[in-house]
């Protein structure tokens, strides 16, 4: 029989997509113990959060110089 494909919507531009993401690491995160609402990200909009977060990397590192 033919598979239906279930689209998912990505919490962030609200696009409906067969996949999301849902990244959760970084230095001091801990997911486990701190409570936080639980979003999922299409592609671009995964993409997009991951340049801003080196970025906010980048800057507080220069910061720290």
């Amino acid at each position: 029989g033919k598979k239906e494909t279930i689209m998912l919507k990505c919490d962030f531009c609200g696009a409906e997509t067969e996949f999301v993401i849902r990244v959760a690491i970084d230095k001091d995160y801990d997911r486990l113990t701190v409570r936080h609402e639980k979003r999922y990200a299409c592609l671009p909009c995964s993409e997009k959060k991951e340049r801003e977060r080196q970025e906010r990397l980048k800057k507080a590192a220069a910061e720290n110089k």
